[in-house]
């Protein structure tokens, strides 16, 4: 199965790098692509994305060289991620879709993250699924799923187990895309899931050990987004 992967940096480097984590998702991702699984990686900045945002704007930076320092961190990210992958990482991080495609051909794992100022590393994500033909996009987030509200400001926000593209879009729709922007998945993301058709899987950290058994139809305590009819 050709499945790409999104591991938000509010799990991998919440207050900086967790090396634990990072080596449990190499090891996962080795016995992944030792199953005959093609994999693509997007890895996101986490709150030292966002400190460095914030010094930027401080010192004057415009959004879209505030854009730039937060990717600049997903890629710091991504290279400690392709580090505890091991040989089965292309090791040099791809700074564009495309070159993670080809990266496929040579039976590489490609850990990328940001690329372009404006698109945050959900659209990245979602943009690499399409472009790569991927079967299932599987999104990492630190609250473990899609909710009616917020979980962290609304203590009665409910966990959605399933449901479409269009109410993924519906719920995102109204958020604005900014540099350092926190949410599950934002609309830009939303809107490829909706028009590719992409199955897509918003699961926990707690998840991580059981993504194989996941991918082969297991049961998940998180979201999962089927294409709109």
């Amino acid at each position: 199965m050709r499945v790409t992967l999104c591991f938000g940096g509010s799990i991998l480097a919440r207050d900086g790098p967790d090396v634990e984590l990072f080596q449990k998702v190499g090891r996962v991702l080795r016995r992944l692509k030792q199953a005959h699984h093609e994999l693509l990686v997007v890895v996101g900045g986490g709150r030292p994305s966002r400190v460095y945002i914030r010094a930027g704007r401080e010192l004057g930076a415009p959004n879209k060289l505030c854009d730039v320092l937060g990717i600049e961190v997903t890629r710091l990210n991504a290279r400690l991620l392709t580090i505890a992958i091991g040989k089965d990482a292309l090791q040099d991080p791809p700074v564009s879709i495309e070159a993670a495609v080809k990266a496929t051909f040579r039976g590489k794992i490609p850990v990328m993250g940001g690329t372009t100022p404006g698109q945050t590393t959900d659209a990245v994500a979602a943009a690499l699924a399409n472009s790569s033909r991927s079967e299932l996009l599987v999104y990492f987030v630190d609250v473990g799923g899609v909710y009616t509200s917020d979980p962290k400001e609304d203590p009665g926000a409910e966990r959605i187990p399933e449901m479409r593209s269009s109410e993924l879009l519906e719920l995102a729709g109204g958020a604005e895309v900014k540099p350092g922007m926190v949410g599950v998945i934002d609309p830009v993301a939303a809107r490829i899931i909706y028009r590719s058709r992409i199955r897509t899987l918003v699961l926990g950290k707690e998840e991580i050990d059981r993504l194989p058994e996941i991918l082969k139809g297991a049961e998940h305590s998180g979201t999962t987004i089927l294409p709109s009819d």
